[in-house]
């Protein structure tokens, strides 16, 4: 199977918004039919315009000139947009002059709704529903070629939901477990207790366990919980942030980790926060990935795997080799 697949939608849409174009400006062209000799009268007070073109002449460039524009870009509109489905999630991409994307994981337990009309039968494309359900889970394909196909190329492509993000862990029993590769615990997020700031080392540290984590079998991490399991909570964490409570917590553990980790991996992990003898601690519950995952810190990409109890960085020279063993059907890419 192909590392990816991209969807495009049908060049029907694309006609559809030509002729919608051409009808406006026909609709417009009447509209300023009914003003008679006003428009001629405003042009000619342009001095130096209606010296140097008549006013037929710039009539015509003006509706060419602003038909062509807009003709133009709904075809980049149309071309730049596209559904690209990857192991395990869904990316949709559009935007001329500001890119925007958006990621939704592809889950075996998801809902896929097709729907199509008349037209649509007749010239094979219609639109995909996907609902993994939950409000921010869901996207839809519109208006894409042959959606019966498109839908089964979906389904290849989900991955069962990992049983670190489908199962409610046992806080009380997690904090009297040792660490072990599929758990750890951190105290903080990102204030240094012996320097009393706040410390980008710490959010490294936190995402070099979340990467291991995502590139070998997933695990939970615990946040507010010291190596000794003593429970320290969120609060000196809060404290350094703007919103100084569990939203602020997840809004900037979500920023770090897009600008770290990547945001298409972002649906991998899920965020609990649990009061414990009168603190607040936050789980961080995070799947496997189906493809390899790169940590970024500067201008450097790093690669770590779960080993034991142990966060391990891999040599680029063992990457390649635990990429073949973690993730055999990528290497056989068609």
């Amino acid at each position: 199977m192909a590392s990816q697949t991209t969807i495009k939608r049908s060049p029907i849409v694309l006609i559809r918004t030509l002729i919608i174009i051409e009808a406006l400006a026909f609709v417009a062209y009447l509209a300023a039919a009914q003003l008679g000799n006003y428009k001629y009268e405003l042009y000619t007070k342009l001095e130096f315009l209606s010296q140097l073109i008549s006013y037929q002449t710039a009539k015509f460039l003006l509706l060419s000139g602003a038909q062509l524009a807009i003709t133009v870009y709904a075809f980049l509109r149309w071309y730049y947009e596209s559904y690209i489905i990857l192991p395990g999630a869904i990316s949709h991409k559009w935007g001329v002059f500001f890119k925007k994307e958006t990621t939704i994981p592809l889950q075996k337990s998801m809902t896929l709704t097709l729907s199509s009309g008349p037209l649509g039968k007749r010239l094979h494309y219609g639109s995909i529903h996907i609902d993994n359900g939950a409000p921010h889970n869901s996207l839809t394909l519109g208006d894409i070629q042959r959606p019966h196909e498109q839908r089964r190329t979906i389904e290849r492509f989900a991955e069962p939901q990992s049983k670190y993000l489908s199962e409610e862990p046992d806080v009380l029993k997690l904090i009297l477990e040792e660490e072990h590769e599929h758990l750890e615990f951190k105290s903080t997020l990102r204030f240094d207790e012996r320097q009393k700031a706040i410390s980008r080392e710490m959010e490294k540290a936190v995402m070099k366990t979340v990467a291991a984590f995502l590139n070998s079998k997933g695990g939970i991490l615990v946040i507010g919980i010291n190596d000794g399991q003593e429970i320290t909570g969120l609060k000196n964490d809060y404290e350094t942030l703007t919103r100084k409570d569990s939203d602020g917590f997840e809004n900037h553990f979500t920023q770090i980790f897009n600008k770290m980790l990547g945001p298409e991996f972002r649906h991998l992990v899920r965020l609990k926060f649990q009061p414990v003898n009168g603190h607040d601690i936050c789980l961080v519950q995070v799947g496997a990935s189906a493809r390899p995952v790169y940590l970024k810190i500067d201008s450097s990409e790093h690669f770590y795997v779960r080993t034991g109890n142990v966060t391990t960085p891999l040599k680029l020279s063992e990457v390649e080799s635990y990429s073949r063993s973690r993730w055999p059907r990528r290497a056989n890419v068609s």
